[in-house]
């Protein structure tokens, strides 16, 4: 079973408007239209790689490893900035 690891020297966890702001940076969203439900594929328009360049922005912005089941299950905004704030001390 895999499992999601610290990597040392992490930061602070992420507000939500950080995380947001990241992203909609690195996906060329707009944050405004960002909000903790907001679907990744029905409501934001990206795409599956979209998708895993929010899984490595994650990995490596916040200094931490998800497992491919816990990528796997980023359906939405909230989710992961949910996962990336509980894996930031």
């Amino acid at each position: 079973m895999e499992t999601t690891t610290a990597l040392p020297g992490r930061p602070a966890p992420p507000t939500f408007a950080e995380f947001c702001a990241a992203v909609a940076s690195r996906l060329g969203l707009d944050a405004a239209h960002m909000h903790p439900e907001a679907r990744w594929v029905d409501d934001l328009g990206a795409t599956s790689i979209d998708v895993v360049r929010v899984v490595m922005l994650i990995q490596q912005r916040y200094g931490v490893r998800l497992s491919s089941s816990e990528a796997g299950r980023l359906r939405t905004v909230g989710d992961a900035h949910r996962l990336a704030a509980r894996l930031v001390p």
